[in-house]
């Protein structure tokens, strides 16, 4: 039986392949991106053996960043391989003592398992000038990589019941997006306390090196400087941990295999929401629809968390540089992106959709309705980035024109995504799911599809663009006034000639809309 599930594993992890010819494209991409990296890291560590006098720290800093990123990233996002999870196998009846085992192994049976693996092997090859030592730490870093997939096992199994939950993705969506998005700094500022920084390597490690993060890559720098008796207190470390990790893996999988976590249960919700304060018309049913996915889809988080975070990117960078000229372009690109954040908003509905197509929703109603809902929460933080770095660097002649080019470029932004969205639709992660999720197969029609929609929106705000950068230059406030102007005419013009063609286009193509969004393509 275990054989079997293996084959199984095996059988899963080749049709992987042959979904379609995009996917495969993509994972082969990523596969030489990842052996490019772990190739680096060979010859990194091939070059520096014996060059350093800390190579034990980092052996035991590479293997434990190994095992953290395995404890974090998989259970949070995408958990290890949901096809053999084991709540799956509850109908089945099979035995604990074989079911437990054979999922433990089949954990390995996955290109991200067989990369750690050869990555840190091959990083083990810094102790290549000591020949007593370099066997122990190949042994160690295969451990390691046991050590990382086990405590991914078992982590993602104890948090299924947990992604259950919409308000539990959402909170770790957020907070692992705003990590992602603020790594440039962190990385930035690392790298700028690099010296005393060292000074901090010695001490992590050795804490570390008796923590199931590192205790198993501790043993060849123990080894290495004669110090037995670490290697001994690690080396029953290891052990402990990894049998204690089988056990606690075996005892989740009989746990789900029994009680599988409950079924997400739908949200219950009293009153009309935002149903009781928009107009009874088919745009403002729409409008308050659109301003419910807004706060409720965790999909939807990317362009809101931008907003935040934007202004203190520009305002680290500029802290870096003395110099604080992005701050002034907070004002259009806050615009271009919460605008531009529509154009998906048909494919996002998926088989909601049916709901416009059933009802007659007419196309002018359904884009007007969902522009005018992202017009809605959008207008204030683009008016607070627009007015605010002027007014706070006291350059009040620059505020006409910040105010000018923003506002231009979020109703060019709505007005361009209303077409779009009505005319081009591609695969996004389905309600529910992950907002991180890529569906596979499509990469290239959606970059495509985002590039010529962004494309568009820049070449539009031309008209607003020239004058803005004249005044900027000549500091002058009678040019910023002119760029308001013609950025109010130019933008509303826009956005509802782009509501209008966006309209025509979605009446038109409501059956090849509808089929689509069904398909998720």
């Amino acid at each position: 039986m275990v054989a079997h599930i293996l084959k199984l594993k095996l059988l899963l992890l080749a049709n992987g392949f042959k979904r379609s010819t995009g996917q495969l494209i993509g994972v082969i991409i990523g596969g030489l991106y990842a052996l490019g990296m772990i190739v680096m890291l060979t010859l990194a560590a091939w070059f520096l053996a014996g060059e350093t006098a800390i190579d034990a720290e980092l052996s035991i800093l590479i293997g434990s960043l190994a095992v953290l990123g395995w404890a974090i990233i998989p259970p949070l996002l995408t958990g290890v391989d949901l096809t053999l999870e084991p709540s799956r196998f509850v109908h089945f009846g099979i035995p604990q003592k074989v079911l437990g085992p054979a999922l433990v192994l089949s954990g390995f049976i996955s290109v991200p398992a067989i990369l750690t693996i050869i990555g840190l092997v091959g990083g083990s090859l810094i102790w290549r000038l000591e020949p007593l030592v370099l066997p122990v730490a190949v042994v160690a870093a295969i451990a390691t990589a046991v050590m990382a997939v086990l405590v991914c096992q078992y982590l993602t199994i104890m948090a299924t019941a947990l992604r259950a939950k919409r308000r539990f993705r959402e909170l770790t969506f957020a907070v692992l997006f705003l990590l992602l998005i603020c790594l440039g700094p962190i990385i930035s500022s690392i790298a700028s306390a690099a010296n005393s920084l060292l000074d901090w390597v010695g001490p992590i490690a050795s804490v570390l090196a008796y923590t199931p993060l590192g205790a198993a890559a501790a043993l060849p720098g123990a080894l290495a400087q004669g110090d037995y008796l670490q290697f001994a207190i690690c080396l029953i470390l290891a052990v402990a941990y990894l049998g204690g990790l089988y056990w606690l893996v075996n005892r989740a999988t009989a746990q789900a295999t029994v009680t599988p976590p409950p079924q997400q249960r739908a949200a219950k919700q009293s009153g009309l929401g935002f149903f009781k304060y928009t107009p009874g018309t088919p745009t403002g049913a729409v409008i308050a629809r659109a301003l419910t996915y807004w706060l409720k889809d965790p999909r939807y988080a990317i362009g809101v968390l931008m907003v935040p975070v934007l202004p203190l990117l520009f305002w680290f960078t500029g802290s870096q540089s003395g110099n604080y000229t992005m701050m002034y372009l907070l004002g259009p690109l806050i615009g271009v992106l919460l605008g531009f954040s529509i154009s998906a908003d048909i494919s996002y509905d998926n088989t909601a959709f049916a709901l416009h197509v059933l009802t007659g929703v007419s196309g002018r109603a359904d884009r007007a309705g969902r522009a005018l809902a992202c017009f809605a929460l959008s207008i204030i933080p683009v008016l607070a980035a627009a007015i605010l770095p002027g007014a706070i660097a006291g350059e009040a002649w620059r505020i006409p024109g910040d105010l000018g080019l923003s506002l231009a470029a979020l109703l060019v932004a709505l007005g361009v995504a209303s077409v779009a969205s009505a005319r081009y639709t591609y695969a996004v992660p389905l309600p529910g799911d992950n907002p991180m999720k890529t569906p596979p197969g499509n990469g290239l029609r959606v970059a495509v599809t985002q590039l010529a929609t962004i494309g568009t929106m820049a070449i539009l705000l031309i008209p607003v663009f020239i004058p803005y950068l004249m005044g900027w230059f000549q500091e002058s406030q009678p040019l910023g006034l002119l760029t308001l102007g013609i950025g109010l005419v130019l933008g509303v013009g826009l956005l509802f000639g782009g509501i209008a063609l966006g309209g025509k286009w979605y009446e038109q193509r409501t059956p090849e809309l509808m089929q689509a969004v069904m398909l998720n393509k």
